[in-house]
């Protein structure tokens, strides 16, 4: 059974990254990786998309140093690395290059093509004399034709 949008996880690639555990908070509880993104003022599915776009390396570093940065769990800037060693895994990609587009993402974003502008618009302009003359002829004989008057 699928679910209905609004159940829908926001980017499924992303959730192994995301409910990760960071390490544990003050009471034992396992802190999450979205939790603690969210704790520092960030959108954890959008850092997430970024920081997976980025090269392993600079994701790790990026990361270490929110992690780093995360109230009341200290953790020193090489203890922050190990663990976001360990979180980068879980991200869909780790390099920079721009993943290939499917033919149906190039579909859904190219704009119709309607043959030459040049052309296109002679034709609108045609049709916008003639509508005009048509217009001006009525108003001069003093009704449209069919039986319409103004």
């Amino acid at each position: 059974m699928t679910l209905r949008k609004p159940f829908r996880p926001l980017r499924p690639d992303l959730d192994n990254f995301l409910f990760a555990a960071v390490g544990t908070e003050r009471d034992g509880i396992p802190l999450s990786t979205v939790s603690a993104l969210t704790s520092l003022g960030l959108d954890p599915w959008e850092e997430a998309g970024r920081l997976s776009s980025l090269a392993k390396p600079e994701a790790v570093e990026q990361l270490a140093r929110l992690i780093a940065e995360l109230p009341g769990c200290r953790h020193p800037l090489a203890e922050a690395r190990e663990i976001a060693r360990g979180l980068v895994e879980w991200l869909p990609r780790h390099d920079s290059e721009p993943q290939p587009r499917t033919a149906m993402q190039d579909q859904r974003f190219r704009l119709p093509r309607w043959g030459d502008w040049p052309n296109r618009w002679n034709f609108l302009m045609f049709c916008a004399v003639a509508a005009a003359a048509g217009l001006v002829s009525a108003i001069l004989h003093g009704g449209l034709p069919f039986g319409i008057g103004l």
